[in-house]
């Protein structure tokens, strides 16, 4: 047995064997247990590849990053590996958000409309049209909603327990925020939640996603799936405190005796919203936790 040590690879020859190497970048070792015939054309992958019985295999494009193990004799050829950035005509809208009295609801609007060249180009393909695999009709897909919580789940997807307006046209979802206790009473979770609209392929069930946490971001990359959002602050006390310190703020303006601790307190509200707008969620959080905290320390006596 001869072993021939060059840069980044090591290859261990146990039998007779051809094999070229016309191109690759691979980073990883070859073993190599019994007879074959290989040729890497190009290959980019950085994986392992294991063989134990005699094969033929041909790489011509593929940047997979998987390990393949062979057990068996086999004849393998990846041709062209899909690209996984495949277009996305379609862009979901959420229509205007209606809260209940109490913030305990919201109403989640589809307002992606169909297809126009000039007025809507991310809509649907019209039903009367033939399909398009890259812009899909509204029958072609199920509409479900779910929700982030930054401040208290993260990342994590939150999945309502069903979806029955699914197949609504037009569609509007009343999504009916979580509880948790507070002093023996059940209020709603306050945070900065992320409302996702996700379009789904017609055949998917979402009884086989609900619970998973990664929903959003399955459907943010799969290539048939499409998903929006748009980011709110669900917290009572810091609504009702910001409506009471804008009108103390006028009052006090009419009379030039209020100081600026409200033009503080709003610009971090402000500041807020176009974090949220960009989805730049720990900016949020961290204004958001200062709106809390300016709500329980600001002076509630401006005014004439």
């Amino acid at each position: 047995m001869a072993a021939i040590q060059g840069a980044f690879r090591v290859v261990f020859r146990t039998s007779g064997a051809a094999k070229a190497f016309v191109n690759t970048a691979g980073n990883v070792p070859i073993v190599l247990t019994s007879g074959a015939s290989r040729a890497f054309f190009a290959t980019t992958a950085n994986f392992p590849v294991v063989y134990t019985s005699p094969t033929k295999s041909a790489f011509f494009v593929t940047t997979s990053n998987a390990p393949i193990v062979k057990t068996s004799g086999t004849a393998v050829v990846f041709v062209v590996t899909p690209d996984p950035n495949i277009p996305r005509e379609l862009v979901l809208r959420i229509g205007t958000l209606e809260f209940d009295t109490n913030q305990t609801t919201v109403d989640v609007p589809d307002d992606t409309g169909e297809y126009n060249a000039t007025t809507n180009p991310g809509g649907y393909t019209p039903e009367a049209d033939s399909t398009n695999p890259y812009r899909p009709k509204r029958s072609q897909v199920n509409l479900w909603t779910v929700y982030r919580i930054w401040n208290v789940y993260g990342n994590d997807t939150q999945t309502p327990v069903s979806q029955a307006q699914q197949n609504d046209d037009p569609y509007t979802y009343t999504l009916t925020f979580p509880t948790e206790v507070v002093n023996n009473e059940d209020v709603v979770i306050r945070g900065i939640y992320q409302l996702i609209l996700i379009a789904s392929p017609i055949g998917e069930d979402y009884a086989d996603y609900y619970g998973n946490t990664n929903l959003a971001d399955i459907a943010a990359q799969l290539p048939d799936w499409y998903e929006t959002s748009v980011g709110v602050m669900v917290d009572d006390i810091v609504t009702n405190c910001l409506n009471r310190k804008r009108y103390e703020f006028l009052q006090g303006v009419m009379c030039g005796i209020c100081d600026g601790d409200y033009l503080l307190f709003y610009s971090d509200y402000v500041g807020m919203l176009a974090a949220m707008e960009v989805q730049d969620w720990p900016t949020a959080i961290d204004l958001y936790n200062k709106l809390k905290t300016k709500c329980s320390e600001i002076d509630s006596s401006c005014g004439c």
